[in-house]
């Protein structure tokens, strides 16, 4: 189907920069080339400008564009309720099959980081929605039964991080407690070298696990 607005702003458009050849100086090289499949919830247009291979000389059809992809992605989000509830469970199963597995996994992936972002990465209101979803699905075929119901579901997210030895240093020079595994961090990454560590063991030996914060 071809898309209205698509064929619209193909109009008002003034400049199209399409990176299917060699990027000239000064460009960036695009993340992603997007597939050339058909429409899902993004058009092919709405693919092309999110990659960067299209740009608009005007503001306005700038604008456009991401209201329509706005709208888009809403309304996709919103047909969930009905594709969880009433799409045949062998034509679900043919989404799998012709999607593939591994595709499968990818997919649902970026729709959880989708989701994480969208809820501003709040562990514990993601964990509340994953939570009622798994219950929704458990009880997808028992929505008029009270025996059989799964009532409780538990998610626990867990998210660890590679220390930031930006962070770590502007502790260490305001002279916060840092850790020995810390002290390694900045040590790797050529923050802090010979003085600073004999000043640091100088106080450590004062202050046994570390020295408080605020000392000097």
């Amino acid at each position: 189907m071809v898309d209205d607005r698509d064929q619209e702003l193909g109009e008002l458009f003034d400049g199209i920069e399409e990176a299917t050849g060699s990027v000239e100086e000064g460009d960036s090289e695009p993340l992603v080339t997007p597939e050339d499949r058909p429409r899902g919830i993004l058009s092919a247009t709405d693919r092309e400008y999110l990659c960067g291979l299209k740009e608009y000389a005007q503001p306005q059809t700038d604008a456009n564009r991401r209201q329509d992809i706005r709208e888009r992605v809403i309304n996709g989000l919103d047909d969930f309720a009905l594709l969880y509830l009433f799409l045949e469970t062998d034509e679900r199963e043919k989404v799998v099959e012709e999607l593939g597995q591994d595709e499968t996994e990818e997919a649902i992936s970026s729709m959880t980081a989708f989701a994480y972002l969208a809820l501003e990465q709040d562990q514990p209101r993601f964990e509340e929605c994953l939570e009622r979803g798994i219950l929704m699905a458990a009880n997808r075929d028992k929505l008029f039964q009270s025996t059989g119901r799964a009532t409780d579901a538990n998610v626990s997210i867990s998210v660890e991080y590679n220390p930031d030895p930006e962070k770590l240093y502007r502790q260490f020079e305001q002279g916060k407690n840092i850790t020995d595994a810390e002290v390694g961090v900045l040590v790797r990454n050529g923050k802090i070298e010979g003085e600073d560590l004999e000043e640091l063991q100088d106080k450590q030996r004062i202050y046994p696990g570390g020295f408080p914060a605020g000392h000097q």
